[in-house]
């Protein structure tokens, strides 16, 4: 049977670490585990792992550091999926993760099946895009939109704007590729969050409007679209028509 891919756990709680390894194999994936954060990039450049699974209070370095590091690093590797799994459970530590760039983040005590379920879930929207998306658009054209100057790539994970290319997260790229496929259509934060991130959580709408407010610093203000606030309900994606 082929391997679903590697997934790299860096934990420093051995038993935590031995029950994620046993859940991961049961599932047919290949666990590399690291109890440290400094072997993290080397290794992530090595073994190119399909999946991060991190923990936020490591010996020697902050999770949420590693987390920023990661991101900063050279094509591809920076796209590399990132799950929190910390005892750290509050919001406002959810709410840092979500804007550094982790794409999922998962409590503890927590329930491994769950977690192999969320594992499954990030892995499935590194590649795809949401149903609502795929019905409305044909196969080949369905991860590539173009829209004025603004050309997103899903499959690359690359957004260009005037030819340029912007330095932006995976989920910031996702998001900005969901709102650009529904144009001047406006979705609650509660919607973005349930179709970009695919869950919820205490103060997670605040994510969606630091990743928004991202999106467009690194974007700029340009004359043919624009992300669109509606005070109180949400955000669209807007395309500008010139008489």
């Amino acid at each position: 049977m082929n391997s679903e891919g590697k997934v790299l756990v860096v934990d420093d709680e051995p038993n935590i670490a031995e029950v994620v390894r046993l859940y991961l194999e049961h599932s047919n994936y290949e666990p590399i585990l690291l109890p440290r954060g400094q072997e993290v990039l080397r290794t992530i450049v090595e073994e190119r792992p399909s999946l991060v699974l991190l923990d936020i209070m490591l010996p020697d370095i902050s999770g949420y550091e590693l987390c920023e590091m990661i991101r900063k690093m050279d094509a591809p590797f920076h796209q590399t999926p990132i799950i929190f799994l910390t005892a750290k459970g509050e919001s406002i530590d959810k709410l840092r993760g979500f804007n550094l760039g982790v794409d999922d983040y998962l409590v503890k005590p927590f329930d491994p099946n769950e977690l192999i379920a969320r594992i499954k879930a990030v892995l499935r929207r590194t590649v795809q895009v949401p149903t609502e998306v795929s019905a409305s658009q044909n196969s080949s054209s369905r991860k590539l939109l173009e829209i004025g100057n603004i050309v997103i790539d899903l499959d690359q994970y690359r957004v260009t704007v005037g030819g340029k290319r912007i330095d932006l997260t995976p989920k910031e790229i996702e998001l900005l590729h969901f709102l650009t496929s529904h144009p001047s259509r406006v979705f609650t934060r509660e919607d973005l969050l349930g179709y970009v991130w695919n869950f919820d959580f205490t103060g997670g709408t605040r994510t969606v409007d630091a990743h928004v407010k991202n999106l467009r610093k690194k974007l700029g203000q340009h004359d043919t679209w624009n992300i669109q606030t509606l005070w109180g309900i949400g955000y669209s994606f807007e395309v500008v028509q010139h008489v």
